[in-house]
């Protein structure tokens, strides 16, 4: 599996959803503090094509910098979403050095005497856990008692905005209707509520845009649901041109995603050196098991093992047929 493949969804739908102005907007009205939400005049509302994460985090955080006005002088609002399953306990300080990234390259075109803008960092996390974290850099610092008076003065400050889905109930989940129904989906994935009511609520699906719907059903795919009970899901949908419209793109999106894995199959059993003769000797083997374990299984399963490319697969499903109760079973996971 490649290394970002596990974080490509959420960063996928994240800027895909909040690059467009109108999403980004409607998300920092509602949910940014009152004050300072009536302060900015949104219509002036930017995004800035860049990013300041370490290279090093980025399979674990996504980030999106705009430009907006405060009462006639320049700003920025910094959106960093965190999409690892841990708390930093040191957000501040990375905060502070991403916020110095935007700051060396306002101040490369703008010379002195042209004032540093503020910074506005929000913070966006997806994890299962409320964060235990200050969102205060002056928190971090050990200083003295003694001398605590004296000494904050010459330090540093920050603090930062802190958004977490998992403290959000879906209803106060605000804005865009695709705005909406992205953050939802970011929610529901570490809970493992993809097919809760709370996504699959029909007057929003039925307000997005066929490319916002297409995004949330990639990203559905991506976290490998059950498709029997994703089917299940789609066939309730009460709208009938909206459940055909829904179910067209789950087939469509799953077929590509077939064909996406057969490609990275057969480069992985290249890379590993398999040739085409060792692949069917793995697929064999999964179907001689079934069939030791289960007596048999329908022609449909034999299809679809020997369309398998991916040695890791083979070897997956070779186990799973060895421990599964039934065909049916197997066929769950295949």
């Amino acid at each position: 599996m490649p290394e970002d493949s596990l974080h490509q969804p959420n960063d996928k739908l994240l800027k895909a959803t909040f690059s467009i102005p109108e999403n980004a907007r409607a998300f920092f009205q509602n949910h940014l503090p009152p004050e300072l939400a009536t302060a900015l005049e949104w219509n002036s509302l930017t995004l800035e094509p860049c990013s300041f994460i370490d290279p090093r985090l980025a399979s674990s955080e996504s980030d999106l910098l705009f430009h907006i006005k405060l009462h006639q002088s320049d700003a920025f609002l910094y959106l960093l979403f965190e999409h690892q399953s841990s708390e930093d306990p040191r957000m501040a300080l990375r905060l502070l050095s991403y916020i110095l990234r935007i700051w060396e390259r306002f101040a490369k075109n703008h010379a002195p005497p042209a004032k540093l803008p503020p910074v506005l960092p929000v913070v966006l996390t997806q994890g299962k856990r409320p964060w235990k974290t200050s969102t205060r850099l002056e928190d971090l610092i050990d200083l003295p008692p003694a001398f605590a008076h004296v000494l904050r003065a010459w330090q540093p400050t920050l603090l930062y905005h802190l958004l977490e889905l998992v403290r959000i109930p879906y209803e106060s989940i605000e804005g865009t209707p695709e705005g909406i129904i992205t953050l939802r989906a970011l929610k529901a994935q570490p809970m493992d509520e993809l097919l809760g009511d709370a996504l699959w609520d029909e007057p929003l699906l039925f307000s997005i845009s066929e490319d916002a719907l297409e995004r949330i059903l990639r990203y559905i795919l991506n976290a490998d649901v059950n498709l029997s009970l994703l089917k299940e899901r789609i066939e309730k949908i009460r709208t009938k041109p909206l459940q055909t419209k829904t179910m067209t793109l789950a087939e469509q999106l799953r077929q590509e995603g077939r064909q996406e894995g057969r490609q990275e199959g057969r480069q992985e059993g290249e890379r590993r050196g398999l040739s085409e003769g060792e692949l069917r000797a793995f697929r064999t083997a999964v179907l001689r098991a079934l069939e030791i374990r289960h007596g048999g299984y329908p022609e449909g399963i034999r299809e679809a093992v020997e369309a398998l490319q991916d040695p890791r697969e083979l070897e997956r499903l070779l186990e799973v047929a060895i421990r599964s109760d039934s065909v049916e079973a197997f066929a769950q996971k295949l």
